[in-house]
């Protein structure tokens, strides 16, 4: 163990429960889930961390407590019975390995939807609409809260009686009791609504009926907001009021504060921090809550403290009792235990890029952008497994996933060959970290380049792979990572367009009137906007799509728009590009909207293209017919990351393989993925 983070290591007492250190995962629904039920997926997940050494995971994130929950982000189903086994299955595998678990309990509110699972109003304080879910809810009336309190204590039983360690009740993203506590979401005149005391009743009186039926040995906790961050919200000081007023109830154990609201994009973007948020930005607002009621309850905190040094800090500050370290566990479940044998820099970092949390909001499963195992531990396993046999294993490639092929190929324990034309490894993630507050992307390319040098795969930078050369090699297997090249659209006169990595790499300087196709929908558009736009261009985006950004999730979407406004960035959905002509020094682009039909003529210093990538395949096609499968894949035998047994040639020399741009454009993790797929059973 490292001596600086003596702290981390030392064990916490709440109530009954002793938990081995201060690091936690905090709740959250990664969308494991299959109607409401806990699948063995979820339980490999929260068991890996527990494996990896953290003290206490709050599993459960968002389980619902009533049947008028919609269930939108797959969240566990706590109002029924039947769940109390699937609790004992989860708390078994998470105890075995040493660490502890609570469930967080959640009524949505009016931050559900009412077409999904029993197609049930959805039901708030006050009928105030909701803008990401888009429904507006039913007032609670007497006995609606009276059931929901009900119905949150037999929720909480059923915690208990699954052997779990802990409850947590959710007061936070915006959820029912933050709608009744908030004065931006309640304007109840009723003994509910008005004052600031009226308003904590509801949550009060939860707390009450789940302390009755849980007893006085069982520990609940709250998760709340240190600042709405949001006008006519709470403020900050209303924060510390209601965390003092309900740990001085007697009612709680823990406070985990978070900060914002959840009503719209751009708070999504604060409350679930990307990189476009400082590291720890919220740290401060915990801090101020603990000044007030260390007496009484212990505080945890989770926003962006994704390393050792930031968590330490945070404990000795005074500012937490518990780190929450959530997204750098679903980068790294080891992260702990690699930390504490001194193997700092095996650690597989979380950067921030939100893929995680983005998918989580959109109802689908929650995955690292860049640690494809994350949730597939059934068929990617997070410590990588030693081949029986030994092979000669060539990457042509060295961007994330050419990278990623070569680290599970060499931790196998196989003889690995990575080319690469550029000078340098990485590839298009590069010039995606160039890109304003993108810059953290480069984390990944450099913990991937650092494990290049610990694994000793031998690295040939600027070498361009010919056929001659690689079958010299003896290859028993190539894989293509060669990625793809920038396409910027169909269109005529597309030659006097330039692409987005132009822009980013810098070899094409753009300013005056510019004009962005985006027909991709990815942040490459959102990033090159705000790029240009930075260098004082005046930039007009246009997309045939009917929103802008349609590919980029609710978290990094806020930031980019955030960003985008602020540049005075012009954004035109439902437009497509025709055609661009030179008229002297200028271009002139013909657009037409895709309903009406309608053109007009655009007078432009610079157009820029983003419809994504074309294959580079040279090497690939060079290869194919020299391979034993001629590049066909079992699609149903990758799905599974199970071995590839095709050979329609048995006269090839080695089995040939494409990975990520190189075979259809795609994201990070689909490029990793496909790289961990092929590499695992090799």
């Amino acid at each position: 163990m490292m001596a600086n983070y003596d702290v981390l290591f030392q064990p916490l007492r709440i109530r009954n429960l002793t938990i081995r250190n201060r690091f936690l995962s905090t709740s959250h629904e990664p969308g494991y889930v299959l109607a409401g039920d806990i699948t063995d997926r979820y339980i490999a997940y929260q068991a890996e961390k527990a494996k990896g050494g953290v003290g206490l995971t709050q599993f459960g994130g968002a389980t619902a407590v009533s049947a008028e929950n919609s269930f939108y982000y797959g969240q566990i189903n706590g109002s029924v019975d039947k769940v109390i086994p699937q609790f004992r299955k989860m708390a078994a595998a998470i105890h075995e390995h040493g660490a502890l678990c609570t469930v967080q309990l959640t009524h949505g509110g009016r931050r559900e939807r009412w077409d999904l699972t029993n197609w049930l109003p959805t039901f708030s304080a006050s009928p105030l609409r909701e803008i990401i879910h888009g429904t507006f809810p039913a007032t609670m009336e007497d006995h609606d809260i009276r059931r929901t309190i009900d119905n949150y204590a037999a929720a909480a039983a059923r915690v208990r009686d699954g052997d779990v360690d802990g409850v947590e009740i959710s007061c936070q993203a915006g959820t029912l009791i933050e709608q009744f506590w908030s004065p931006a979401m309640n304007n109840r005149t009723d003994g509910y609504g008005g004052t600031l005391a009226n308003r904590m009743r509801f949550g009060l009186e939860i707390l009450e009926a789940v302390r009755r039926r849980l007893g006085d040995d069982y520990v609940i906790g709250i998760r709340m907001p240190g600042d709405e961050m949001l006008k006519g919200g709470l403020s900050q000081d209303d924060c510390i009021e209601i965390a003092k007023t309900y740990a001085g109830s007697g009612l709680i154990d823990f406070i985990s504060v978070v900060a914002a609201q959840a009503v719209d994009y751009q708070s999504e973007a604060r409350i679930w921090p990307t990189m476009w948020v400082p590291s720890a930005a919220y740290l401060p607002l915990a801090k101020a809550i603990r000044d007030e009621v260390k007496d009484k309850v212990k505080i945890f905190h989770a926003a962006r403290m994704t390393d050792a040094a930031t968590a330490e800090h945070a404990l000795k500050s005074g500012s937490v009792d518990m780190v929450g370290m959530t997204r750098a566990l679903i980068a790294d479940p080891y992260h702990i235990n690699k930390l504490k044998a001194g193997d700092e820099e095996n650690i597989r970092p979380c950067v921030g890029v939100g893929y995680c949390v983005d998918r989580a909001i959109r109802g689908i499963d929650a995955l690292c952008a860049h640690n494809v195992a994350t949730s597939r531990e059934a068929t990617i396993p997070q410590i990588v497994r030693p081949a029986e046999t030994r092979k000669k294993v060539m990457v042509v490639g060295g961007g994330p996933a050419g990278m990623e092929a070569a680290r599970v190929n060499a931790r196998r324990g196989h003889e690995v060959v990575l080319m690469e034309a550029a000078g340098e490894l990485g590839g298009q993630l590069l010039l995606a970290a160039r890109a304003t507050w993108r810059r953290d992307l480069a984390g990944v390319t450099t913990w991937l380049a650092r494990q290049m040098d610990v694994l000793k795969v031998d690295v040939r930078l600027n070498t361009y792979a010919e056929a001659d050369e690689v079958l010299g090699e003896k290859p028993d297997a190539v894989i293509i990572a060669t990625g793809g090249l920038p396409n910027v659209g169909r269109f005529v006169g597309s030659e006097l367009a330039a692409s987005v990595w132009d822009v980013l790499s810098g070899q094409k300087a753009v300013g005056g009137d510019v004009l962005l196709v985006d027909e991709n929908g990815t942040a490459s558009a959102a990033s090159c906007a705000e790029f240009a736009a930075a260098q004082g261009a005046r930039v007009r985006i246009i997309t045939p799509d009917r929103e802008f950004g349609r590919e980029i999730g609710g978290t990094n979407l806020g930031a980019h728009m955030s960003e985008l406004y602020k540049r005075d960035v012009r954004i035109e959905t439902d437009t497509r590009l025709l055609s661009l002509r030179r008229q002297g020094n200028k271009v002139i682009a013909v657009t037409q909207n895709t309903y009406s039909d309608k053109t007009r003529e655009l007078e432009l210093d610079h157009v820029i293209g983003d419809n994504g990538t074309l294959p580079n395949d040279d090497v690939y096609t060079t290869l194919k017919p020299l391979s034993r499968n001629l590049g066909e894949v079992d699609l149903r035998a990758l799905a599974d990351a199970r071995p590839q047994t095709i050979l329609t040639n048995p006269d090839g020399q080695f089995s040939l393989y494409k990975v990520g741009d190189a075979w259809a454009c795609r994201d990070l993790h689909a490029a990793m993925l496909d790289a961990a797929r092929i590499s695992h059973p090799l």
